[in-house]
């Protein structure tokens, strides 16, 4: 039976399990999908379905909990319409027996207009299907049939909590015209290697195909309105070096500072940078933000020291910066993606957010 609770996540806010025994022990990924979890099933799928399909999609969800209404991962398009991904996580082949009750789900959901009809409904199996499922997917009015006849067996007292459904009336007629049509499969083998050619798949698996760092973005020869606040704070820190307001008409006529700030500049980006490829490879920017407050866990009691003006605080703090470990992000851990560059731009995205300033006076 269901109930009427469910959690929609997006696939974007999902990350690859921190099972650390994927680099520790060498199970071949099949093996290692029969072996999840049935949560960490459907958030594989998910995974799958955004990464490999992302230029199909304009979201992609997994619906946690219970209530899912016959759809484990939907799949929105841009015009609109879905795709729905029924996972089952069982110790052999999935036979019909065991899923009447998601065709069941599927019609009546879609006739009281619970859910829109989707453009494709997939059913996707740990253990794939068996020989007697193949053939029911094949010949799709064996599956309207089927249910027609399973119905008070296996649908009208599991849909719906304290209720049941009979088959009679209007609900009869629809499931006979049903366009199950809509119905379709994809082996576990097929999914499995074409998961294999993401970033996703060395955290999901191992092995020793790591995701590399292929993004870098140069300062562009125009100051962006996104580095505004953290270049206006070195500014303050030249100008209290030089005792004079600086701002960067005049960095022209100080060839220390001008050096200085491309080379600041050149650490912002380096960290954009990093960010960017953190966002391609986990889909999000959580493993950026954990390197961020780690850098200011790291630097928050230096930069209260004294100092002997803002550009002595700016300095010997990204010198401190370098020294700052950031193995507890898998980016730096793993992938070894973070340089000196990066650690030092880190602290230029802290003063963005207010979380560091390089003046040593209240003005």
């Amino acid at each position: 039976m269901i109930t009427t609770t469910f959690n929609l996540v997006k696939v974007g806010k999902i990350e690859p399990l921190d099972d650390q025994s994927v680099f520790e022990i060498v199970i071949p990924p099949l093996q290692r999908v029969k072996d999840f979890s049935d949560e960490a099933f459907e958030e594989f799928i998910a995974e799958w379905a955004v990464a490999c399909a992302k230029t199909k999609y304009k979201d992609v969800y997994r619906i946690g909990g219970s209530g899912d209404k016959g759809r484990d991962v939907i799949a929105e398009y841009e015009n609109g319409e879905f795709d729905y991904y029924q996972c089952k996580k069982y110790s052999s082949p999935l036979q019909p027996s065991q899923y009447w009750l998601e065709f069941g789900k599927l019609c009546y959901f879609i006739y009281n207009k619970d859910i829109p009809m989707p453009k494709k409904y997939y059913v996707i199996a740990s253990h794939d299907l068996s020989k007697k499922m193949r053939a029911l997917l094949e010949d799709k009015e064996n599956i309207r049939s089927g249910l027609i006849r399973e119905w008070n067996d296996k649908c009208s007292k599991n849909l719906i909590e304290k209720k049941t459904i009979n088959l009679n009336g209007d609900l009869l007629k629809f499931i006979q015209n049903f366009n199950f049509d809509i119905v379709d499969t994809y082996s576990i083998n097929t999914i499995i290697e074409e998961h294999r050619h993401t970033h996703y798949f060395y955290f999901r698996f191992g092995g020793n195909i790591k995701p590399k760092r292929n993004i870098k973005i140069e300062p562009p020869a125009s100051i962006k309105d996104l580095e505004g606040k953290y270049l206006s704070k070195i500014l303050e820190a030249y100008s209290e070096n030089k005792k004079e307001n600086i701002n960067t008409d005049k960095l022209n006529q100080f060839a220390d500072l001008l050096r200085d700030f491309r080379s600041r500049r050149q650490e912002y980006y380096s960290a954009e940078s990093l960010k960017r490829c953190i966002r391609d490879i986990f889909s999000n920017e959580n493993e950026f933000e954990i390197l961020k407050n780690e850098m200011h866990s790291g630097i928050k009691d230096f930069i209260q020291t004294d100092f002997k003006d803002g550009l002595d605080k700016l300095k010997k703090t990204m010198h401190e910066s370098t020294k700052v470990n950031l193995s507890i992000s898998r980016v730096d851990n793993d992938l070894h993606f973070v340089g000196n560059d990066d650690k030092k731009g880190i602290c230029h995205h802290l003063a963005n957010d207010d979380l560091v300033d390089w003046r040593t006076r209240d003005e």
